[in-house]
């Protein structure tokens, strides 16, 4: 009988052990899994937030903030002169694509949020006017979900949850305390 209790204590420590080891496998494998996605986003990340700060963008954001809030927009984009135009056209492709890769999921809304939120924000209250007139101008009405300017758009939404100031407080590594002074 003491045989039969003792083997079946080996077993349940067994099962206990593999569960264990199963544990931290899956635990293991998340951790790679995590590694990887940052790994693929990261040269992603990069390439993006230089583009941001290349000239001809910061040339763009310039003119969206200090003289589109004073242009004739009925017509959308078509409105602006040839220059102006391509400089608002591609500000809000470059958005547009930053959203469409933050809501796929290839690219997390917390860098995203936390390096360019600010510009998202204030660019899409500039330009929420223009792409509206340039919505109804250009295309009339489209089915659910198929807007020009769709992602940027929600990639607003976003980091409107997401604020830019809370982003870093989120994180662990942080060097700042609550009122903005480093760590000691």
């Amino acid at each position: 009988m003491l045989a039969g209790g003792l083997g079946g204590l080996v077993n349940v420590a067994a099962l206990l052990v593999s569960v264990a080891a199963l544990l931290i496998s899956g635990a293991a494998s998340y951790r790679q899994l995590t590694l990887a996605r940052h790994a693929n986003t990261l040269p992603v990340l990069v390439e993006l937030f230089r583009e941001h700060r290349s000239d001809y963008l910061t040339e763009a954001r310039l003119f969206v903030h200090q003289e589109l809030p004073r242009c004739d927009i009925s017509e959308g984009l078509q409105s602006l002169p040839s220059d102006k135009r391509k400089l608002v056209r591609d500000l809000a492709y470059f958005y547009d694509n930053l959203g469409a890769l933050v809501a796929h999921e290839i690219v997390d809304i917390g860098p995203v949020s936390g390096y360019l939120g600010g510009s998202v924000l204030s660019t899409w209250e500039c330009m929420e006017p223009l792409v509206i007139a340039h919505r109804n101008f250009r295309y009339g009405p489209l089915p659910d979900g198929l807007q020009w300017q769709g992602y940027y758009e929600n990639l607003y939404r976003l980091v409107k949850l997401n604020p830019p100031g809370v982003m870093p407080r989120k994180l662990e590594r942080w060097s700042l305390d609550s009122s903005g002074h480093p760590r000691r």
